[in-house]
């Protein structure tokens, strides 16, 4: 009867430390996998940062190259507000959607 209660008593811590030794390995799993999500959203932000940063240069500078192009427009409007409208000629009558938007289509409208 003791070695039998003596042979149950070493299975189970046997199995208690099996157990211990898979909750560490999946412990130490979980962290690798959480640290690097946490890099991947870091370069994700970084490249965020860096495109934005481009942006703004790019725009900045063809403000400042286009500025001397532009010419001061004023509209009344029924209502009787001033509409003052700064932008160039060219800028005005280009078309407000990218050929990657997807279908163009002049719209006038109809009275009947």
């Amino acid at each position: 009867m003791k070695a039998l209660l003596g042979f149950l008593a070493f299975i189970f811590f046997l199995l208690i430390l099996l157990l211990m030794l898979a909750g560490g390995f999946i412990v130490r799993t979980i962290r690798k996998l959480r640290n690097a999500a946490m890099q991947a959203a870091e370069q994700q932000a970084d490249q965020y940062q860096k495109e934005t940063r481009r942006q703004r240069r790019q725009y900045s500078q063809r403000v400042h190259t286009a500025h001397d192009s532009y010419s001061t427009r004023s509209t009344e409007s029924p209502t009787v507000e001033t509409i003052i409208d700064n932008r160039s000629h060219e800028h005005t009558s280009r078309k407000i959607f990218d050929d990657t938007d997807g279908e163009y289509v002049d719209f006038e409208e109809v009275k009947n």
